[in-house]
Parts: C-alpha cells; structure tokens; sequence
C-alpha cells in the first residue's frame, strides 16, 4: 500500500520541509531587507540554505493589488526552481484571503450560476497550471481550496449551507483542471482543513469528500496551538487520518512566536503567556524547540504518511508600509535578522 502511495507522488519518497513566503514581492516592492548573517539576503536562499526546500505558493483570481496573481506566483515559481526548490500551489478561488472566516467568490465571478462556477474553477485551475508546466517549472504539489473546513466559494461552496454537493462539485473541477494541465505527470492534489488537531472534525470532512467521489491524494491541515490546541491533539489527529485513509498527511501551515512584544501599533495574534504550548516558551530557541517537535510528530506518523511541515508566512515582519498581526512568529526577528527556527525548519 506504501508504494503506490509513493508513486502518487511528483518525487520519490521524501520530506516536504518548507515555508509559504507569498508576501515576497510585496515586501521587495516596498524595499525591505532581510538579513543573514549580517548580510542582506532574499528569504528563499536562507530558508533553502538551511534545508527547507518546499515554496507554497497562494494564488488569487484578480487580486486588486496584483499581488499573489497568477503572473506573480509564475515569477516566483521560476525563483524558485531556480534555487532547486519544489513547488506546492495553493488555489485560494478568490481575489483575495480565503480562510475559515471568508470564501468570497471573485468579483467576475459573483454571478453565476453552479455550472458557471464549476467551469471558472476548472478554467482557472488549468491555465495557471499550464502556464507554470508550460515555463517549466511545474508544480509538484496543487492544493485545491485554502482551507476550506466550511466549503469554498461561499455560498455555493458553502457546506453549513449548502451541503457537500456543490463543494464536490467545484472540487472535482479543480482537481480535473489540475490533472489535465500536467498530463501524463502525476501531480499530487492536497485538500485542506484548517482544523489540525480536531480528528473528531477532520475524520468526518474527508470521508464525506471520499463518499462525494472527490480524488485527491493528500491531506493537509493547519497547525496553530493558540487556536487549534495541544500538540498531543495534532498527533492525534495525523495518525488517525493517515490511518483510516491510508493517504499522506502534511501540516501544510504552522508557526510560533519567538517573542510576545511587538514592533508596530498593530495587535498580534500571540501576544499573552496562556497562548503558549507548555513547555515552549515564546523566545527564539522555544520557537525552533517548537518546530522540531512539530517536525517529530509529522516524521512519526505510522507507515512514513507523515511527508511535511509548512511554515506559514516566516517573512511577514513590521515594515513602513506593511503592518502585521503577526511579525512576532515570523523566522526573520524586528530587526529583520534570521532566527534560530529557520534552522529547525530545515531540519538542522
């Protein structure tokens, strides 16, 4: 059973250690510096240097600003694989962020009807994969939906109203997009879940897609402890998926704080001690200690279905034109320095 599974994937068997650092190209236009070693460096060589070796990728339809736009995500593809890197592309099917609180569908596409919607997803999904084969630089992972516990594309997609049938629906023309853009190469197609240490909600949301016919390869959750719970939980929760789906199981999001101050007017999402994971404290080492045991509980799944850890966002620090609820998890510290956790990404 293992190794067709391994054949289900882009690559032989491995470890996908990795960051989605989406906010790049914003942060370049705005001229900001990170730092390695006292030497300004481009995030994607640190985290590469140190063994992450995976870049998520978010795309938006239309997004006003044109950032995380499909000319974007294939410029930063090329980046990429340039630096050796692979590629997970996260299909957001918005203009903007689409997550458990919002899955708004894009302005060109708010009219219509479910045969419409199943036809713009399978249209978008295709042509940016194509694109992205056709530079080569393909992908080596799709995720179709960010996130989507409640569905996607709401309300259509929308599962606490519209049942699972439509969510289906525009999943299978994802998926079908996805696959006919890379041809006869088997590209791995990931659904995520937001919810990564809640196996009484992630066991019953797979196995209705798997009752709906959707075919996907991976599953991806996120990992947030403030918001998710224990690490004991995310055990859990992997080895019960991995188990009753016999499928690969990614924490395809995480993060950690490495302090509880701030660096801008902007409140934080981790910003008090009961936030914590007990026994990880909110400095540089107890981020990295962090890491690594997230890492663990992934590499320890039974039968090697445990295949990678993503870390969300490790360049979104405080910068003039750029606020941030989140710059304490990110792996670069308020003076733009690389920390300790990009190490422990990497597996070092």
């Amino acid at each position: 059973m293992l190794a067709a599974l391994c054949l289900a994937l882009a690559t032989p068997p491995t470890f996908y250690a990795g960051a989605d650092v989406s906010f790049l190209p914003e942060y370049r236009s705005l001229g900001a510096k990170f730092f390695d070693d006292g030497k300004a460096t481009s995030p994607l060589v640190s985290l590469r240097d140190r063994g992450a070796k995976l870049l998520r990728l978010r795309v938006w339809v239309h997004p006003p600003a044109g950032f995380c736009s499909v000319e974007h995500t294939l410029a930063m593809a090329k980046e990429a694989k340039d630096l050796g890197m692979q590629l997970l592309i996260d299909f957001h099917y918005s203009d903007n962020w689409a997550d458990p609180q919002k899955q708004t569908p894009p302005a060109k596409w708010q009219a219509f009807d479910e045969d419409q919607m199943a036809q713009a997803v399978y249209q978008h999904t295709k042509l940016t994969v194509a694109k992205l084969e056709e530079q080569g630089t393909p992908p080596d992972m799709v995720q179709i939906g960010n996130e989507i516990r409640d569905g996607m594309i709401w309300p259509m997609g929308q599962i606490s109203k519209s049942g699972f049938g439509p969510l289906s629906r525009l999943l299978k023309a994802g998926i079908r997009g996805a696959r006919e853009a890379a041809g006869k190469r088997k590209l791995p197609i990931m659904i995520h879940n937001d919810r990564g240490a809640d196996l009484g909600l992630c066991k019953p949301f797979y196995q209705e897609l798997k009752r709906q016919g959707v075919d996907f390869d991976v599953i991806g959750v996120s990992y947030y402890p403030w918001w998710h719970g224990p690490l004991t939980k995310l055990a859990e929760n992997l080895n019960g998926l991995a188990k009753t789906f016999e499928k690969p199981v990614m924490v395809v999001e995480t993060a950690y704080p490495f302090s509880l101050k701030w660096n801008d007017d902007t409140g934080n999402f981790v910003g008090e001690e009961k936030q914590l994971e007990p026994g990880y404290p909110a400095t540089p080492e107890g981020q990295a200690d962090f890491l690594r045991k997230v890492t663990q509980i992934v590499r320890e799944v039974p039968n090697g279905l445990g295949i990678g850890v993503v870390y969300w966002a490790p360049e979104y620090i405080a910068h003039p034109g750029m606020k941030t609820p989140y710059e304490n998890l990110a792996l670069w510290d308020f003076k733009g320095n690389i920390l300790p956790g990009a190490d422990a990404l990497g597996g070092k």
